[in-house]
């Protein structure tokens, strides 16, 4: 018996070894065709004619069509000399057909890649330059020795140039002073108090009293009594350099204290005379060495 031989598949049938090669592509041929649809995509928006409406600063509307092909920038360098407007002046703000929002969008960002609808040419409002602050100099201060209860010293660096209710509560902190009860005098002697509307240079002064109202209720008394300690020491000082020049004069050898001494001893029982007691040996003069040996010249 002879076999039919099998008919051949229809002509616009694939084969089914062509089919599984058609499902199972390999990656790189994949890349290719989606590579193959942007650039058709994009030559397709490039390519086509983007229709939208120009409002201009004064509002009013203007159609416009440009190709796809057209970057943002080189739009609104168009339509500023269209119109006759300054690039450098202007914006553009492009918006949607749907939502109406503003698009972001870089300068060279082609027409054909946004859905615009309508585009607004807007004056740029001027930006403030953003001043730097100039270098600040350094703050000039001195040294104010502040005096308070009695015998206190604080030193406090303030500037010299502010008014005197400026640098209180330095000083307030450093003394550990209320504001409140605190009351800046030139001195503790004549109890002048001092303008707080002027600084320290103005008063020519770099040393000031701070009195505490509440810890020396009574100003007279403390300030009078702070001068008397002040006198006391001066005192104190005078008489101690007093005592150590007497001192030096007792120990001198020609002090009239050591004569007076030696008088009252009598001649007999002088210094000298009492037995048992001996010069200091330093006190005693020393021999003149002999005189050098004169040979007598020779004679003829």
């Amino acid at each position: 018996r002879r076999m039919k031989a099998r008919a051949p598949p229809p002509p616009n049938q694939p084969s089914a070894a062509s089919r599984i090669h058609s499902e199972h592509k390999s990656p790189a041929e994949t890349a290719v065709i989606s590579d193959q649809n942007l650039v058709s995509m994009k030559e397709n928006m490039i390519n086509k004619s983007v229709d939208f409406t120009v409002i201009l600063p004064s509002g009013v509307e203007q159609k416009s069509t440009v190709q796809g092909s057209k970057a943002v920038m080189d739009l609104l360098v168009d339509l500023c000399s269209r119109y006759h407007l300054n690039p450098s002046q202007h914006s553009l703000e492009l918006k949607s057909l749907g939502t109406q929002q503003p698009l972001s969008y870089k300068p060279n960002t082609l027409i054909g890649a946004l859905d615009v609808q309508t585009v607004l040419l807007k004056v740029k409002v001027p930006e403030e330059k953003i001043k730097r602050p100039l270098p600040r100099a350094p703050e000039k201060s001195v040294r104010l020795v502040v005096n308070y209860l009695k015998t206190q010293k604080a030193v406090v660096r303030v500037s010299p140039e502010v008014p005197l209710h400026n640098i209180i509560p330095a000083i307030c902190e450093k003394c550990e002073v209320s504001q409140e009860h605190i009351v800046l005098l030139r001195d503790s002697i004549t109890g002048e108090e001092l303008e707080l509307t002027k600084s320290l240079e103005e008063l020519g002064i770099s040393e000031l009293y701070a009195w505490d109202r509440k810890r020396e209720p009574n100003r007279s008394a403390s300030l009078s009594s702070n001068a008397v300690e002040k006198e006391k020491k001066g005192f104190l000082g005078f008489f101690k350099a007093n005592r150590s020049n007497s001192k030096g004069f007792s120990t001198a050898p020609n002090s009239p204290s050591v004569n007076s001494r030696s008088s009252t001893l009598g001649p007999s029982l002088s210094l000298g005379n009492i037995s048992g007691m001996t010069a200091n040996p330093e006190v005693k003069k020393r021999r003149a060495p002999p005189p050098p040996v004169v040979t007598p010249p020779l004679q003829n």
